[in-house]
């Protein structure tokens, strides 16, 4: 017997979790890039995350090796145990926390899978997860997949968008499981001082409140500015998930290796969680990470000050000029850069801008679903100098024209 059309169309019908899941605006934005190169165009690249270096060979030589070893098969769960005690004595070597190889670290496909383990792990519905806008949108998403409501926190662009702890307080209730710290921050580059994070702490001491410390950009800090694991803070330590990986400092992006730490109560739930998703990451590219986090730091440094150089060309571009308006970004490789109203709106300008101009950027509102990114773009820096600087130039000129035309 056929089956009634009604049942038929409903086979389509996703999910109820799904409701909000949008795609990605940074990856909207590189296709539309692709799609001009493809005719033809060269496209400045100032939208994607990652960097533009190649991987230190050294690691590209551990992998051919352990592929020799025939390391081609099932792991355990939580990653190889030679990894998580690298991850672990790397974390303590740069002033972290000294966590246990074997029940406080837990080896992730890259940095997204960590904060997707961490929230499903300990948020459901009824839970509210505070959120620091603009933020990278998988906290968002995965905040809504595990059902719970993400509650969005404004940073202050007066304040160099810094997390600021007593907006923080303003915001707890009674629901609230989990903050969101991400620093140094995407997308402003913003790093968060220890007078703040021990603020933080004495606001949540005696709580339920967890924080989700995303690290990922630890090591690309600037200007002597001093990154501070959230988890070295006295009365942090017992409530922090710390996220961290490969793709920013080791230019291994395509690797998809990451790291969730946190003590043993933190990290066995996630662990149940990833036993049943993705089971375990590759073998043989962890026994390569091992060398990555061994035997790289001279390539890596050179990465940081290439970034650094980048850095400034972009600042002092921009300080000539009064239409773009940026903080003064301590780490990570972004500037998050907003403007007048009579622009337009961000969604339009990135747009033309890369219609236009063939400059590739991201709106703001890829970060910031509250409205408030509607006048704001992020760049990224990890582009050659001469791009970085041309693309800033083209952009200049281009806001420039409109505001006079407005």
């Amino acid at each position: 017997m056929t089956a009634p059309l009604a049942a038929t169309s409903s086979l389509t019908r996703p999910a109820d979790r799904l409701a909000g899941i949008v795609p990605s605006r940074i990856r909207v934005v590189f296709d539309l890039a692709a799609e001009l190169e493809a005719r033809g165009h060269r496209v400045i690249h100032l939208e994607i995350g990652r960097p533009d270096f190649d991987t230190p060979q050294v690691v590209k030589d551990a992998t051919g090796a352990a592929l020799a070893a025939g390391r081609v098969h099932y792991g355990p769960n939580a990653g190889s145990w030679q990894l998580r005690a690298a991850v672990a004595a790397t974390l303590a070597a740069s002033g972290g926390p000294r966590y246990d190889p074997g029940s406080e670290i837990l080896v992730t496909i890259g940095a997204s899978e960590a904060v997707f383990l961490a929230v499903m792990a300990f948020c459901e519905p009824g839970d509210e997860v505070i959120v620091p806008v603009p933020a990278w949108p998988a906290y968002e998403a995965c905040v809504r997949l595990a059902g719970a409501t993400p509650v969005f926190l404004p940073l202050d662009p007066d304040d160099d968008h810094v997390l600021d702890p007593a907006r923080v307080r303003r915001l707890l209730t009674s629901r609230t499981r989990m903050v969101v710290a991400c620093t140094p921050h995407n997308p402003t580059g913003a790093v968060v001082d220890p007078g703040r994070l021990a603020h933080l702490a004495g606001i949540l001491r005696g709580s339920r409140v967890l924080v989700l410390a995303d690290e990922i950009y630890r090591e690309l800090v600037y200007d002597g500015t001093r990154h501070v694991p959230v988890a070295t803070v006295a009365d942090l330590a017992e409530r922090t998930i710390t996220v961290g990986g490969f793709a920013k400092a080791y230019a291994m992006d395509g690797w998809r290796l990451g790291w969730l730490a946190g003590p043993s109560g933190l990290v066995a739930p996630a662990l149940r969680v990833r036993q049943f998703t993705t089971t375990c990451p590759p073998t043989f590219l962890q026994d390569a990470a091992i060398v990555a986090l061994r035997d790289t730091a001279t390539e890596r440094e050179q990465m940081r000050r290439a970034f650094a150089v980048r850095r400034a060309g972009a600042l002092e571009l921009l300080g000539r000029q009064r239409i773009l308006r940026v903080g003064r970004p301590s780490g990570a490789f972004y500037l998050y850069l907003t403007y007048p109203e009579q622009l337009g709106p961000a969604d339009e300008f990135t747009l033309r801008l890369l219609e236009d101009e063939h400059v590739a950027v991201v709106p703001g509102t890829a970060f910031d679903p509250t409205g408030r990114g509607r006048h704001a773009i992020r760049v990224s820096y990890a582009a050659s100098l001469d791009d970085v600087q041309e693309g800033i130039r083209r952009l200049i000129d281009y806001a420039t024209v409109r505001a006079d035309g407005a």
